[in-house]
């Protein structure tokens, strides 16, 4: 991930955040504060924290290694001009970044959504090599 680090935030209620995400970071490999990857049957599931940003402001790209994810919005607020200040970029908050995928993922069989301000991305794992018949 390519964000800067001070936009991550870690404190006493992480937690908490692991379970109403749903995951396990702990000694994960593929965590970093706001970001979260895991592995579940045949599926990759990444949530990114993005408070106050829509669907409409968030666009997001993926290759067979990698997903690029970009926030873009303008500013609402002062506190929004406080809270972002490092993301300001003429004159509204943009904050992009690269996943690298622990595993090779189908780029088109991606579902995203936005809840309560987490991005929830779901993408499947590819198959290496098709399953042959035996007759």
């Amino acid at each position: 991930m390519h964000f800067d680090k001070s936009f991550f935030r870690i404190g006493p209620f992480k937690p908490l955040i692991d379970i109403f995400l749903d995951v396990k970071t702990l000694l994960h490999p593929y965590f970093s504060k706001d970001v979260w990857i895991s592995e579940k049957d045949d599926k990759v599931i990444i949530k990114i924290v993005l408070p106050g940003f829509k669907k409409e402001h968030i666009e997001i790209r993926a290759n067979e290694e990698e997903i690029y994810v970009k926030a873009e919005k303008p500013i609402e607020n002062e506190f929004e001009r406080y809270y972002w200040k490092k993301y300001i970029e003429n004159g509204k908050i943009v904050i992009r970044g690269e996943i690298l995928m622990p595993t090779t993922i189908e780029p088109n069989s991606g579902k995203a959504r936005v809840d309560a301000g987490i991005l929830t991305i779901k993408f499947k794992k590819k198959v290496k090599g098709e399953k042959v018949p035996i007759d």
